[in-house]
């Protein structure tokens, strides 16, 4: 029998090397904001993702002692916990209703046409002073989806230090991908566009006229 499909809110745990990972479903890109908006301009590129969580701690049995975050909100593809190829060993553990006022995203670098480079996160899209020259040598962080959530599983062990536990070794881990975890680079990035790095997503998105609430009512 087939497993039932994971929903926004499900935690969840997956199986690798004998240990036990946890994540959490934060947002279905396709059915919470592509059913509304097909053409939203800063979520249309994650078409077929969701956007998935890693919590901390690297467990023995199946039981989650610890809500704090590893890998906060990324990209995967949602098809590959359902897929034969790239199958993800995962059971369904629990559900917490989403409060869409906490999401958060990625943040990364785009080059916009007649525009420049811009910061990107979630429907932002913001111009920076980072010249092309720049963009290319020092501060090329770009938007991506990071595959599965078994790629989640490895970038977790990589940061708790748990490289033995990983099943693919990546040459660039998620400080080429996104500015949460390239502090220095993401101070000045914010210093840039005048915005207060500790402010919430929705708070920031509100501000240039981006309300996420519009998809949940």
């Amino acid at each position: 029998m087939s497993k039932k499909k994971l929903e926004e809110g499900d935690i969840f745990y997956a199986h690798q090397n004998g240990k036990y990972f946890f994540g959490k479903i934060l947002l279905d890109v396709s059915k919470r904001i592509l059913l509304k908006e097909p053409q939203n301009l800063g979520l249309k590129f994650f078409s077929g993702c969701c956007l998935a969580q890693v919590y901390s701690g690297i467990y023995d049995t199946p039981n989650l002692e610890n809500k704090e975050v590893i890998i906060p909100s990324t990209f995967i593809f949602t098809k590959y916990f359902y897929s034969k190829k790239y199958k993800v060993d995962w059971t369904h553990y629990d559900h917490e209703p989403i409060d869409y006022k906490e999401l958060d995203f990625p943040e990364a670098l785009q080059s916009v046409h007649q525009k420049g480079i811009c910061f990107v996160k979630g429907e932002l899209e913001l111009k920076t002073k980072i010249t092309s020259e720049q963009f290319d040598n020092e501060y090329k962080i770009m938007k991506g989806i990071k595959g599965s959530f078994n790629s989640l599983i490895d970038y977790a062990c990589y940061y708790q230090d748990r490289k033995d536990l990983m099943e693919v070794e990546s040459k660039r881990y998620l400080d080429w991908s996104d500015f949460r975890f390239s502090p220095k680079k993401r101070q000045e990035i914010y210093r840039q566009i005048g915005e207060d790095m500790n402010q919430s997503y929705y708070e920031m998105a509100l501000k240039h006229s981006h309300d996420l609430g519009r998809f949940y009512q």
